[in-house]
């Protein structure tokens, strides 16, 4: 079982590395943005846009709502600008959930029949909580490995290094 403490520390460190990739991907511009670089959705922007699309899945099954299906390849947010934003109302959900979600609401499960499949197996929130922060890491460390091959420094990665962290301050 996570903590409220373990949500708010992933919730600030997502918005650290999120806030990061994204100000880097500002810079190198929409044409390097688009471009297939052999990633698994082929983009950066791609697969800054199915991190928030699977966001948005999973914040809305926490909600007890079942998730819009949305066919393999479909970009939620072509727009750069408006993948910014939903990223930044994403990350302040999750801020929110560090403080709103109680122990009771994690430990229980969410479960909702599917009408277009397979009924969905009733699953610990808590574990779709972590399932939110695990996905984001793997997918944006794709990101910073193609922003590593165009030699961008995209700097630390490790939570215990974030900004604010206070663990080695004396």
């Amino acid at each position: 079982m996570i903590t409220n403490d373990y949500i708010n520390e992933m919730a600030t460190y997502t918005r650290w590395q999120n806030d990061t990739v994204f100000q880097l991907c500002d810079g190198i511009g929409h044409d390097e943005r688009n471009r297939d670089r052999g990633l698994f959705f082929g983009s950066i922007h791609k697969t800054l846009d199915h991190i928030c699309v699977v966001n948005r899945r999973i914040l809305t099954f926490l909600d007890g709502t079942l998730p819009e299906r949305s066919p393999r390849g479909h970009v939620a947010w072509p727009d750069w600008e408006d993948l910014k934003r939903a990223r930044l109302e994403q990350d302040d959900q999750l801020a929110a959930g560090a403080r709103d979600w109680t122990e009771a609401w994690l430990a229980g499960k969410t479960t909702k029949r599917d009408p277009q499949g397979d009924d969905i197996p009733a699953i610990p929130r808590w574990v779709m909580v972590v399932q939110i922060f695990n996905h984001q890491t793997h997918h944006r460390s794709q990101v910073t490995t193609a922003l590593h091959k165009m030699g961008v420094d995209y700097g630390s990665t490790d939570i215990p290094w974030r900004p604010g962290a206070g663990f080695f301050a004396g």
